[in-house]
């Protein structure tokens, strides 16, 4: 990983530059965990920002909860049904 510093007086800060990154796909659950992450796990953030994987790491979290939404809901919806059909 090759970071670029600009000098500011006496202080050499990293030149980071978030590059065009797709936020649309990102949904509610993804911008929960980026807030939990800014919140309480700082060093996460500044590592995953960093290394120019805080999109990835969100999207990841918003296709796995959809993904385990889709199938308590499936798994809702048959329950339901079973219960239904018994009465």
């Amino acid at each position: 990983m090759n970071i670029d510093y600009k000098k500011i007086g006496y202080y050499l800060l990293p030149n980071l530059i978030i590059e065009n990154q797709n936020y649309k796909e990102i949904n509610k659950y993804g911008y929960l965990r980026l807030n939990y992450i800014k919140e309480h796990k700082k060093e996460l953030y500044q590592t995953l920002l960093m290394k120019d994987e805080l999109t990835k790491h969100l999207l990841s979290v918003s296709k796995e909860c959809e993904e385990r939404l889709k199938i308590l809901m499936d798994n809702y919806i048959k329950n339901d049904e079973k219960l239904s059909e018994k009465r």
